[in-house]
């Protein structure tokens, strides 16, 4: 993640009989689990189905049923609820401490929460809250599934649930789109939301002081990079219509700044996490070797592509896209899908000793391809890492990809005889491919290498591929003199053919009017 959606992961239910879990077990739990179990409350029976979300050996959330059984000893109906589970070896009671004061301090204020129906310590030695399950989606479904014009409005209406939260002196720290629910109970068009997470929320001053106002909503904006500049002030201007602020062009500015400062800190902290074993990644070390893989893609034959990268790559089904000194690059067939496999090629002793502690380009590739897909700018999508290292001067990495079908911006973009009006899907191509290369520039970043091959369009969608030199530049000075490298090798592309005279033009005043 545009922005990344949190996926549900499913218990695989089977014919099994319902067990009971004992805590030892749940801390054991990683990111599956093979069936449905039992926790138990005095009179009250829990069972824990489908498995919403975990952070292993800390907390576990699934979807299940509450029952319990009367004094005569038959069992009454099963509610379906959300169960918590607080399972850290010395820190579970504090956390399910926090998160029961959040739900009440939510409650007590009267902003809508799901109902805390049971809480308490399991017969199993299980710190656990259950919630009442509520129809609905999130909000982070919801963005997916939207357009632009959707969100925005989306958004809007969700303010005067933040202005609530403020009004009675509380902050969400964790205002994540996946912490608002959107209920589809209504019968008009127009949905309930409920705010989830109570442990993250804080108490200040009530109401919140202007300035923590503007911090808490800024977070709130920060969650998403398609928010513009222009979109997120005119935002803002529409939460101070709920209050008694007013804002000046300073502070409206301001604003924007902790917006893209809290943009920046997500990123450098997804950045750090897709280089471990997480939800999204499979992480496994050997002697002299290490993968990354995204969870989603792994199965039986993508394991036999990371253990033996070579024996695809020299494969008769295999194709050369690219070869070179410092890197080949191929498509290969693995379970009837197709795949890039970009290998970086063994330099030699010397070089090894010059760049010594440098981070290996594949190693770039999976960061930089996560990045954009994070900022919500297309990219085919990362499926693994692979670093070789048995010795000195042998160093071999592999970037593993999706493969993309498309046209070069070469090909998509050379018209058979000059008109003096663009093609009008070409011309939604090319603003996108403009759109992408501004997204960069706010953020500092420099792709290396803007030559045509390096944009495929397919269905007027602008993807953009070979990330190995790609760069966030700290320093407003470097990012400027790198900018301007990208820029000229860009205008560079279309001085190849008369065909692209007219393309030249449009990219040029582009550049003069939206870029630097």
């Amino acid at each position: 993640m545009s922005m990344i959606l949190q996926k549900s992961l499913l218990i695989h239910n089977t014919l099994m009989s319902v067990d009971n879990m004992t805590l030892e077990q749940l801390q054991k739990i990683e990111y599956e689990i093979n069936s449905p179990f039992l926790l138990n409350f005095n009179e009250y029976v829990i069972q824990c189905n489908n498995m919403i979300r975990v952070v292993p050996g800390k907390r576990l959330v699934f979807m299940g049923t509450l029952s319990a059984n009367n004094s005569s000893g038959h069992k009454r109906s099963d509610e379906k609820v959300i169960i918590k589970m607080f399972v850290h070896s010395s820190r579970a009671k504090k956390h399910w401490f926090r998160e029961r004061t959040g739900a009440e301090l939510l409650k007590n204020n009267h902003i809508l929460t799901p109902e805390l129906l049971l809480h308490g310590l399991s017969d199993e030695g299980i710190y656990f809250l259950i919630f009442k399950y509520i129809k609905g989606q999130n909000l982070a479904q919801f963005w997916v599934n939207n357009d632009q014009d959707e969100q925005e409005k989306k958004l809007k209406d969700l303010l005067p649930v933040l202005e609530n939260h403020h009004r009675f002196g509380l902050a969400h720290q964790d205002l994540h789109y996946a912490n608002f629910l959107l209920s589809d109970t209504c019968e008009d068009s127009s949905s309930t939301v409920y705010t989830l997470d109570g442990e993250e929320v804080k108490t200040g001053s009530i109401p919140l002081e202007k300035k923590a106002r503007l911090q808490n909503l800024a977070l709130f904006f920060a969650q998403t990079f398609d928010l513009s500049k222009k979109s997120s002030l005119s935002l803002l201007n529409d939460y101070v219509a709920l209050t008694s602020l007013s804002i000046n062009a300073q502070e409206a500015n301001q604003f924007w700044q902790i917006i893209m400062k809290y943009r920046q800190e997500r990123i450098e902290q997804y950045l750090k996490k897709i280089l471990r074993e997480c939800t999204e990644v499979i992480y496994s070390k050997k002697k002299n070797s290490y993968t990354l893989c995204r969870r989603e893609y792994h199965n039986s034959a993508i394991q036999q592509l990371l253990d033996q990268p070579e024996h695809f790559f020299q494969s008769e089904n295999s194709v050369y896209l690219k070869q070179g000194n410092t890197c080949t690059v191929k498509s290969v067939l693995v379970d009837n899908e197709k795949y890039v496999v970009k290998r970086y090629n063994p330099k030699g002793i010397k070089y090894e000793l010059m760049h010594k502690g440098q981070i290996s380009r594949a190693r770039k590739s999976w960061m930089n391809s996560h990045l954009l897909r994070f900022m919500g700018i297309l990219t085919p999508n990362p499926v693994a890492l692979i670093e070789q290292n048995p010795a000195l001067g042998q160093r071999c990495s592999y970037f593993i990809c999706q493969y993309q079908e498309g046209q070069s911006s070469w090909d998509f973009f050379c018209e058979k005889e000059c008109e003096e009006n663009l093609d009008k899907d070409k011309k939604t191509s090319a603003d996108e491919l403009i759109a992408t290369l501004k997204k960069l520039s706010e953020y500092k970043i420099t792709h290396g290498d803007l030559k045509g091959s390096n944009f495929l369009i397919n269905n007027n969608k602008v993807w953009l591929i070979d990330l190995d030199a790609m760069t966030q530049h700290k320093k407003n000075w470097r990012f400027e003199k790198n900018w301007q490298r990208d820029k000229t090798r860009f205008l560079k592309n279309w001085d190849k053919k008369v065909c692209y005279d007219s393309w030249k033009l449009y990219f040029q005043q582009a550049f003069e009017q939206t870029l630097f």
